[in-house]
């Protein structure tokens, strides 16, 4: 395996991850390792936003199992461990790259979690903007004011795409404001030319008041008028993303599978 630094095309489908696609595209940051022969082959891709692998492409051929277990033993340990983490944690495009990888690691005590993808309705939903709250969106004159926390969203735009400067052409966001904090966020930093990934993220004490769902329609407006759909994604255990996500006109159209072991 070796690090690819270029643009990759073809790989991704229609149900690849959008974090993963715009890796590929090199809208996004992350890191592709991919088969020394084929760059249409198997690719093993790192986003630092999901802290989390994807499986893409096609899967290895079974005699070459050996040497990829043998690269993964020398190579992701370390890799994680120098972000802090143990655990593997990864999704795969197809079923196939799926089944190789619970045979390559068939001594692992893998666990899985279903993820949920929604795609936006097409229905406005009317939301009355929670009161007490200043609601600005993300630009570059944002960006020259003082606020305090203005990591909580500076941070998230720099985990996706490395920098700021790129956010100011891929990417959407608002904030909510109280007390000249931030203390709300909803974005769309991840978009593929048909789709635009919604984010949201709501300090606790601020939670259940209704911004998470007026900031992420806010955003939805925004990436609808680029001509996106929105989509939306979160985990069968997140149960308040969920409704957060019905509530602003999602549903759901299928349903992936995140798996992880310890290495």
């Amino acid at each position: 395996m070796k690090v690819e630094q270029g643009i990759i095309e073809g790989v991704d489908r229609e149900t690849s991850s959008i974090y993963f696609s715009c890796i590929l595209k090199k809208e996004a940051e992350g890191i592709v390792w991919t088969d020394e022969m084929d760059l249409q082959g198997f690719l093993l891709v790192w986003s630092p936003y999901q802290e989390g692998f994807q499986l893409m492409g096609q899967p290895l051929r079974k005699e070459e199992w050996g040497r990829f277990r043998t690269w993964f033993e020398h190579t992701i340990p370390s890799f994680l461990k120098a972000w802090g983490m143990e655990c593997f944690e990864y999704g795969a495009d197809t079923k196939e790259l799926a089944d190789m990888f619970d045979e390559i690691f068939r001594d692992k005590k893998i666990l899985s979690e279903k993820q949920k993808i929604f795609h936006w309705s097409g229905n406005e939903v009317s939301l009355k903007q929670p009161d007490g709250y200043q609601i600005k969106l993300v630009d570059r004159e944002f960006l020259e004011e003082e606020y305090k926390g203005k990591e909580f969203i500076t941070e998230e735009i720099k985990t996706a795409y490395g920098t700021l400067t790129p956010y100011f052409d891929h990417g959407i966001a608002y904030v909510a404001i109280k007390d000249n904090e931030i203390v709300a966020r909803a974005d769309m930093l991840f978009s593929n030319g048909t789709y635009g990934n919604i984010s949201i993220h709501t300090k606790e004490e601020h939670r259940r008041k209704g911004l998470a769902s007026y900031l992420a329609m806010k955003t939805i407006k925004e990436t609808v008028k680029r001509g996106l759909i929105p989509i939306w994604d979160c985990t069968e255990s997140n149960l308040a993303s969920e409704k957060t996500a019905n509530r602003c006109g999602f549903q759901m159209v299928r349903e992936d599978i995140i798996s992880w072991f310890m290495v």
